[in-house]
């Protein structure tokens, strides 16, 4: 997320708020993205070669925090980087995403 240029009309009570450096947070799939609705395919008709080679996005997953946004209606977002991998774990990638604030919790303590 790019605040380059932001400016706060009141500095007292900032709209968006950045973590640097980004902090761990971990991100419920299930709440940030509802997947299975309009369209999705039952999984017993996905085929081996999706299944296990895909992007694995589901359960809560690793994420970085960069920054907490307010939007219009007075709702707080979260700007996350979220870790994901294929299933066979031998893929990965970084995915930049946008999700509601019920969507990120503080990870587990070791």
């Amino acid at each position: 997320m790019n605040t380059d240029g932001w400016t706060e009309r009141w500095p007292e009570h900032p709209v968006i708020r950045t973590f640097d450096p980004p902090r761990p947070v971990q991100v419920d799939i299930g709440k940030a993205l509802p997947l299975g609705r309009g369209g999705a395919a039952r999984a017993d008709y996905v085929s081996m070669r999706v299944k296990s080679s895909a992007v694995c996005l589901s359960g809560l997953l690793p994420a970085l925090q960069t920054h907490w946004f307010q939007i219009f209606d007075g709702q707080w977002c979260a700007a996350i980087t979220v870790y994901v991998t294929d299933a066979a774990g031998s893929n990965s990638l970084e995915l930049d995403m946008i999700v509601t604030a019920d969507a990120i919790s503080e990870p587990p303590s070791p």
